[in-house]
C-alpha cells in the first residue's frame, strides 16, 4: 500500500470542515457558461498530441446577422485537455464555493477527502491522486472565448481569455497527522491541519458574483452513469427553463454542445446519443420518443433533433444570461425597459416568447391590431394572455405541415426510385437483347434452324409470323448458350460457336 492508501481512514476525518454543510447545501449552482459549451473532451482519454478542442454555433438574431460563437479549448503538453472527469470535479469545486462562501471570495479553502466526498466517489488512493490531476489540469488549461462568454454585468457576449484556477494549494500530509516522539497522540487544537485550496480566475468568478448562476439538482446529476449524459443534462437543464419542446439541428447539438465528434454522419450521431438519451428517458428528465418522433428530416444530411422535458426536468428558476435577453427582446420591439424587467419577472418566459411570436406574426401580416400602439398591444397581450388568432401558425400546425412535407417527400422519393430502377432494367434488357442478336447472327445456319425447329415445335401456329418467332429464338438461344455469360458480357466466344 502506498502513502496515498494508508492514512484514508482514520486520519482522512480529520479534515472534516467544522461546520455542517446541511444549511449550506440546500441550491447546488451551475454557471451558465460552463453550461452551454463543453469545456473537456467526453473521455478520460484524449489522443496522444492532442491539445486544442473548438466548438462553436451561430446564434440566431431577430434584427442583426448570427452571431459565430467559438470556444477554444488549450491544454499544455504535460499536463493534457481535460476529459470527463476533469469537468466533474470543476463541477465539485463549484459546489465547494457554494458551500464555503457562497461565492464571496474568490479563494476556496478545501480537503480532497471532502470534495470526494462530495462526488460520490470511493475515498481511494486513486481518487485523491484522480483529484489532483485535475487539478492541475485546469490550472493550466486556458479558455477562449469569442462573442460566447456572457458578461451579465454588461449584458451582452463578449470575449475573454483566462485559465480556470489561477493557483492550485495542496497538501501532501494533509491526510496525516504526524505522530509525537513520546508515542502520544496530538491534540487537535494543538495541531490543526492545514487545509489545501484554489483561487478561481477573476473572469470565472465575477461570472459567479454577477449571479450568472443556475439551480443544478447535484445529486441527479451525480447519478448519471456517462459522460454524455452529464454533458447533454447540464446543457438541457440550462434550455428547458424557457420552454418544455427544444429542438435543435442535430449535428450542432452532438458536435458543438455536447462534444461528439464532427466526423461522425447523422447515423453514427444518433447511435452515439441513444445510450445518453435512454438513460435520462428512463429517469424521467426527457419523455420518451420514437425515432420518428426524435428525429426529423431537413435535406440530405440535415436532421433536426426533438427534446421534450420530462417531470424531473422543471426548471426552478430562469439563468440570468437567458433573463436579460428576454428583456432585450421586449426592448427591441418598442417595450420601456421598467417595463420589459416587470413583465419577465412577473409572467412565465414561456407565454412572453408566445406572445413575441404571435406579435411578429401579426406585424408581418400588416394586421390592423398592431397599427396604432404595436408596442401596447404585446404589453396588454402578455398581462391580459390573449389568446393567438385562429389562423396563427402554432407549433402542432407547423409540425403537422412539416410532417406532411415529409410524407409527400418520401412519396416523391420512392417514385424517383421506381422510375430510375424502370429505365435501368429497360437498359439491361435492351443491352442483353443487342448481344444476343450479334450471337444469333454468328451461329452457323444447322443451328439456326434447329434452334427455329425446336421452337416451332413448341409453339404451334406461330410458324408464319417471323416477328413472333425472332423473340423467342432469342430466348432458346439463351437458355441453350447460359444467361450467366450473357449477364457478364461473355457470352458466345468465338471458339465455342465455331465448334
Amino acid at each position: 500500500m502506498d502513502d496515498w492508501d494508508q492514512s484514508i481512514e482514520e486520519p482522512a476525518r480529520l479534515e472534516r470542515v467544522a461546520e455542517s454543510p446541511s444549511a449550506l447545501d440546500a441550491g447546488w449552482k451551475d454557471e451558465l457558461n460552463l453550461a452551454e459549451f463543453p469545456i473537456a473532451a467526453l473521455t478520460d482519454r484524449i489522443p496522444d498530441g492532442q491539445t486544442t478542442l473548438v466548438f462553436e454555433d451561430k446564434l440566431e438574431c431577430r434584427d442583426s446577422a448570427p452571431i459565430v460563437r467559438r470556444l477554444t479549448i488549450m491544454g499544455t503538453h504535460k499536463h493534457g485537455l481535460p476529459t470527463s472527469l476533469d469537468d466533474e470535479v470543476l463541477v465539485g469545486l463549484i459546489q465547494l464555493t457554494k458551500r464555503r462562501n457562497n461565492f464571496t471570495e474568490a479563494k476556496v479553502g478545501f480537503s480532497r477527502y471532502e470534495l470526494i466526498e462530495l462526488l460520490g466517489w470511493p475515498q481511494s488512493g486513486q481518487s485523491y491522486r484522480r483529484i489532483e490531476e485535475a487539478l492541475h489540469r485546469w490550472v493550466g488549461v486556458v479558455l477562449m472565448y469569442e462573442n460566447a462568454w456572457w458578461d451579465n454585468n454588461a449584458k451582452s457576449w463578449v470575449d475573454e481569455n483566462f485559465h480556470v484556477l489561477d493557483n492550485v494549494t495542496l497538501y501532501d500530509r494533509e491526510r496525516r497527522r504526524p505522530a509525537p516522539r513520546s508515542g502520544k497522540p496530538v491534540k487537535a487544537e494543538k495541531a490543526p491541519l492545514p487545509l489545501s485550496s484554489f483561487r478561481w480566475n477573476e473572469v470565472i468568478f465575477q461570472s459567479f458574483q454577477s449571479g450568472n448562476l443556475k439551480q443544478l439538482d447535484l445529486e441527479f446529476y451525480l447519478r448519471l452513469r456517462l459522460p454524455t449524459t452529464k454533458r447533454m443534462f447540464r446543457f438541457l437543464d440550462k434550455r428547458f427553463y424557457r420552454r418544455s419542446r427544444l429542438d435543435f439541428d442535430l449535428r450542432t447539438m452532438a458536435c458543438e454542445h455536447i462534444g461528439m465528434s464532427r466526423s461522425y454522419a447523422p447515423t453514427e450521431l444518433k447511435r452515439r446519443l441513444k445510450p445518453a438519451l435512454e438513460e435520462l428517458e428512463q429517469l424521467g428528465f426527457l419523455e420518451p420518443l420514437s425515432l420518428e418522433e426524435r428525429y426529423s428530416y431537413v435535406k440530405r444530411g440535415c436532421w433536426r433533433i426533438i427534446l421534450i422535458r420530462g417531470k424531473t426536468g422543471q426548471a426552478d428558476e430562469p439563468p440570468v444570461e437567458e433573463t436579460s435577453e428576454l428583456i432585450e427582446v421586449l426592448k427591441a420591439r418598442g417595450v420601456t425597459a421598467k417595463i420589459a424587467a416587470e413583465l419577465v419577472e412577473t409572467h412565465p418566459s414561456g407565454r412572453i416568447e408566445t406572445k413575441v411570436d404571435v406579435f411578429d406574426w401579426l406585424l408581418r401580416n400588416g394586421d390592423k391590431r398592431v397599427g396604432k400602439n404595436p408596442a401596447g398591444y404585446l404589453v396588454a397581450s402578455i398581462r391580459a394572455d390573449y389568446q393567438a388568432p385562429g389562423d396563427f401558425p402554432t407549433a402542432e400546425s407547423t409540425e403537422a405541415k412539416a410532417a406532411a412535407t415529409e410524407v409527400e417527400r418520401v412519396a416523391e422519393e420512392k417514385g424517383r426510385q421506381a422510375r430510375r430502377q424502370a429505365h435501368d432494367e429497360s437498359e439491361r434488357d435492351q443491352a442483353r437483347e443487342t448481344e444476343l442478336r450479334a450471337a444469333w447472327d454468328r451461329l452457323h445456319d444447322a443451328e439456326r434452324e434447329a434452334i427455329l425447329s425446336e421452337v416451332k415445335v413448341e409453339n404451334p401456329g406461330l410458324g408464319r409470323w417471323k416477328k413472333m418467332l425472332e423473340p423467342l429464338c432469342l430466348v432458346a438461344l439463351e437458355k441453350r448458350l447460359g444467361t450467366a455469360r450473357v449477364a457478364q458480357g461473355t457470352l458466345f466466344p468465338e471458339n465455342e460457336l465455331d465448334a
